[in-house]
């Protein structure tokens, strides 16, 4: 696990409120402030690789929550 990790907060197109937070490990972002703006393009691969799914809200944040790594 990532020391840093991008967390998603996701929901279905097909049902907006079903919704739930997963994880991007950010292994290139050192400290949290990085991981700001390395983010953006991984929000968007992961965003293109997923199109049942809208993302509603992202943060960077240290790592080890209880969400689901991606």
């Amino acid at each position: 696990m990532s020391a840093i990790e991008i967390v998603l907060t996701i929901c279905l197109l097909s049902n907006p409120t079903a919704c739930e937070q997963r994880a991007i490990p950010a292994v290139d972002a050192g400290s949290v402030s990085q991981c700001m703006f390395w983010a953006q393009p991984h929000i968007a691969a992961w965003s293109s690789n997923h199109p049942k799914y809208k993302i509603i809200r992202w943060k960077c944040e240290a790592g080890g929550g209880d969400r689901e790594n991606i």
